[in-house]
């Protein structure tokens, strides 16, 4: 990003957009018009409004932020996309107040069936998993369309709105030294704007024009593999909430439940279809590759979303250019395998913007290592799950007809046992997805301070209908949770000694029920996004360690529209 305007392409990946027309209400979102810079200041201005970009916008107010989200696309698209929406990122919706609503919008996997050839099937029974300390024990099958209705609602009802059919053209730095980046957006009639913002966040998906305003690079990689998919209607008598893969020589082949009765998400890898093949997605298709690879009798009808795509795998050099950011597909983009990239996006939302809601109100030196620690926390897990589901791609879309009928054979023993099923709970669940050490958020001295640091903090129920822990957390900013020792007797939580930061006290009996607490020290601090900060044996331990300023204890300010 440089100080003069930097010219972009025709855009970013939206697939299968809708084209309905959408106004933007410039006055309710904070617009501007060309020629009036002060007028259109924001914190945040959000590019993209998937589940990332409305993640960012909703979580932006929540924690006192102006904001602005546009879209390029003239309109919420009404296709199914992303299906999968596990444990960690329910509970960042319980967070955002909007958990409730995306269940009731879903339907639970209740079991994963593998088929082949020449064994018996293995049922994995899902709800049955060693799920641990989370109120979310599953995979939630939910169209992206829903999951997008509900924040987008959200995020109104709290006074914000998705400006549509307007594109970001131009990044460049602000020349008068402000602390701010100027955006210039283009609306669908043609008019020119130019937005000062002090952060910018691309949520644009896979060909974000945020990346490459910002000079960030992501590298694409080829996973030599076309699938087909289809969301359909059956005949056919299948329990509706099991899911059913079927490896063999043909192809992997995965039908999975939708909150629709009847209706079902058909994914297949087509190993012997060139990428340039023109294919026919129709209802005779998907009943004959149904048949020949899992002997049923489908009755595909009601076909309302066909996609055939080559997949790709790639990471992004950096999350962070300056006061640009990447969040979601604009920083990853990878294998549908487990269902991690809507669920990866709206946690690396998360993650941000409690960020730069401290950022606001923190010194420059303390405010500038904890915007780094988003890459250093966030990007090394999207490695992981890049890395993760292009090994799991590359098993499963083997070329060879020998090899994928080994695959029939191999797989149904492994997954028969145990500790591989447990796998799909937590693991793909994203629940122990934690960050080393805590990261640069975490600070680098104290004693005892680094053992727990960047791990979630465990969700017991507690005793004496106390609910689960998270839910006696403060709504935004940090938490001290304290163990309070027998004949011991704490300070009250607004004492000099705790910060400003609210403290819940727990019994041993509830202190005990924290699973795999990590440390023994009786002081645990919580950042906003429910992971640990800092444990010791007391609050000034921690502090000295973490850095009091880092840990604003100003109440957040009320979302509300600056004026420069």
């Amino acid at each position: 990003m440089t100080g003069h305007p930097m010219p972009l392409d025709d855009g970013p990946e939206h697939d299968d957009r809708a084209t309905s027309a959408a106004t933007p209400a410039a006055a309710a979102s904070g617009a501007g018009t060309a020629g009036r810079r002060n007028d259109a200041d924001v914190d945040v201005l959000i590019v993209g409004a998937g589940p990332t970009g409305l993640t960012a916008a909703c979580e932006a107010r929540r924690h006192g932020l102006t904001a602005r989200i546009v879209d390029r696309a003239t309109g919420r698209s009404g296709f199914s996309k992303a299906l999968v929406v596990h444990a960690r990122t329910m509970e960042v919706f319980e967070t955002m107040g909007v958990a409730d609503r995306v269940r009731a919008a879903g339907a639970r996997f209740a079991a994963l069936n593998v088929n082949t050839r020449h064994r018996a099937p293995v049922r994995v029974d899902l709800l049955g998993l060693p799920w641990g300390d989370t109120a979310y024990p599953f995979w939630l099958s939910v169209p992206q369309y829903a999951t997008e209705h509900i924040l987008e609602s959200h995020l109104t009802a709290g006074g914000g709105e998705v400006e549509w059919g307007v594109a970001l053209k131009d990044l460049r730095d602000d020349d008068d030294g402000g602390g701010s980046v100027e955006a210039m957006l283009e609306h669908g009639d043609g008019r020119r704007e130019t937005v000062r913002a002090r952060w910018v966040i691309g949520c644009d998906g896979g060909r974000s024009r945020v990346r490459e305003a910002a000079g960030l690079r992501l590298d694409r990689s080829d996973a030599g593999a076309v699938f087909v998919l289809a969301d359909v209607l059956t005949t056919a008598d299948l329990t509706e909430d099991e899911g059913h893969v079927f490896l063999g020589p043909q192809g992997l082949l995965l039908i999975v439940p939708m909150p629709e009765p009847r209706r079902w998400r058909v994914i297949a890898h087509v190993p012997e279809v060139r990428e340039e093949e023109r294919l026919t997605l129709d209802a005779p298709f998907l009943d004959e590759l149904i048949r020949s690879r899992a002997g049923i009798a489908f009755g595909s009808h009601g076909v309302t979303w066909q996609s055939r795509f080559a997949l790709s795998h790639g990471l992004v050099d950096h999350y962070r250019r300056g006061r640009v950011f990447l969040a979601g597909d604009a920083a990853h983009i990878h294998s549908p395998v487990g269902g991690q990239g809507l669920n990866t996006g709206v946690q690396d939302a998360h993650n941000l913007l409690w960020k730069l809601a401290a950022a606001r109100r923190t010194e420059p030196a303390r405010a500038e290592a904890l915007l780094d620690s988003y890459e250093a926390e966030r990007r090394p897990v999207a490695r992981a799950m890049v890395r993760g589901t292009a090994r799991a791609t590359r098993a499963l879309t083997t070329r060879t007809g020998m090899t994928r009928a080994l695959l029939g054979t191999v797989a149904p023993t492994l997954l028969g046992r145990r500790p591989v099923q447990a796998r799909l709970g937590r693991g793909v669940g994203m629940l122990d997805i934690g960050y080393p050490d805590g990261g640069p958020a975490a600070g680098r001295t104290g004693r005892g301070v680094r053992t727990a640091a960047g791990r979630r903090l465990p969700n017991p129920v507690l005793r004496d209908g106390g609910g689960r822990l998270h839910q006696r957390l403060a709504p935004l900013g940090f938490t001290w949770v304290v163990r309070a020792r027998p004949g011991e007797t704490w300070p009250a939580g607004d004492d000099r000694a705790w910060a400003g930061i609210p403290v819940v006290f727990l019994s041993g009996e509830e202190w005990a029920g924290l699973s795999r607490p990590g440390t023994a020290a009786p002081v645990i601090l919580v950042r906003p996004d429910r992971y640990i900060a800092g444990a010791g044996s007391t609050a000034a331990s921690v502090l000295s360690a973490v850095g009091p300023g880092m840990l604003p204890g100003t109440a957040p300010r009320r979302p509300g529209r600056l004026t420069g």
